[in-house]
């Protein structure tokens, strides 16, 4: 059987849209015939990680799973890209999938110039490294959607469910607007309000751990209505209960696309959300500013889909699962080229 490594292993952000995105590029790679050696950790310092390399060294594959994580020149993006200079790679192949890629340096382009393949997860981003580099890249919409549509609820949507944005100032807007509607539950699509440090040392790891379930435990004290979920499938459990969820984060509008739960999206720290409505069809309408939030949510059109919308989400959906299919195929060609 075909190895692969992976960088950029998001779960460690407790993040159920990276979940999903992990789960699906290990089934897939699997349903290909390639087995996952070893993963690291988003922000983990790979370079450093003996059993990391250990693993790479005998892998047939380097896979980078992009994610948000490349853009405006982040540090932790060109440590990612770095992999193809690492003695650990030798010659084998490294592929770059699922990412955003925006506003980086042109110095970056000697890193993908030695990706045997680049499949965005935008068209936007897709075009910026092609005119960077000067091949043809391809785009699938990000894996989560991968899976295609979900089954319809079977229940009556009665909730107004808010999440949150990466921007605090956002965030605070949407945790106020929670609590002037009766019917409204604060959904975090993370199962705390806070982020784990899975790249810290002991014990600072399990110190960070203890304060953010302190903090969870007052969070939900304070704020009665907050649903923290502790998995994937009670995460989109609650989302099919809604008949609006406002949000400012990416994988949230991704899990309202195949639980067809109508959203209102706030823009986020890059232009993944308006990247992703773009190469769906639909257009900036659900993509707001918190000065028309207010107004929006008394409008009962931001609260259904119209049957353009609906027709337009169910065939962009079909076509994630074509496309992804067909990326993974790509790698596992490119695996056996090149196995050691």
């Amino acid at each position: 059987m075909l190895k692969a490594v992976i960088l950029n292993d998001t779960r460690g952000d407790n993040h159920f849209g990276c979940f999903r995105v992990m789960r699906v590029i290990e089934e897939k790679l699997a349903e290909k015939g390639i087995t996952v050696r070893a993963t690291s950790l988003v922000r983990n310092d790979w370079e450093k990680d003996r059993n990391f390399l250990a693993a790479m060294a005998q892998s047939d594959i380097i896979v980078i799973n992009g994610e948000g994580t490349l853009h405006h020149g982040a540090k932790a993006g060109e440590r990612l890209l770095k992999v193809v200079d690492h003695p650990a790679r030798g010659t084998k192949p490294v592929v770059l999938i699922n990412t955003l890629y925006q506003e980086n340096p042109a110095t970056w382009g000697r890193y993908l110039d030695q990706m045997a393949l680049i499949a965005t997860r935008d068209s936007w981003s897709a075009e910026v490294v092609r005119e960077q580099i000067g091949r043809k890249v391809t785009f699938v919409p990000d894996l989560s959607l991968a899976e295609g549509m979900a089954a319809e609820h079977s229940g009556k949507r009665e909730l107004l469910t808010i999440g949150d944005s990466v921007s605090k100032e956002i965030s605070r807007e949407l945790l106020a607007i929670a609590a002037t509607y009766p019917e409204a539950r604060l959904l975090p699509i993370t199962t705390t309000i806070k982020a784990s440090k899975p790249h810290f040392p002991q014990p600072l790891k399990a110190m960070r751990e203890a304060y953010i379930r302190l903090h969870a435990a007052n969070f939900a004290k304070r704020h009665g209505n907050v649903l923290f979920n502790k998995t994937e499938a009670d995460f989109i459990y609650d989302l099919k209960r809604s008949y609006l969820h406002i949000t400012g984060r990416f994988h949230s509008i991704c899990f309202c696309l195949f639980t067809q739960t109508p959203f209102l999206a706030l823009d986020s720290n890059s232009w993944k959300i308006e990247a992703l409505l773009n190469d769906l069809d639909l257009g900036k309408n659900r993509l707001i500013t918190l000065t028309d939030l207010r107004e929006r949510l008394a409008d009962p059109d931001s609260k259904t889909y119209s049957d353009t919308e609906r027709q337009k989400i169910e065939d962009g959906l079909a076509q994630c699962k074509l496309k992804a299919d067909k990326i993974f195929d790509e790698i596992r060609s490119i695996a056996e080229r090149t196995r050691i």
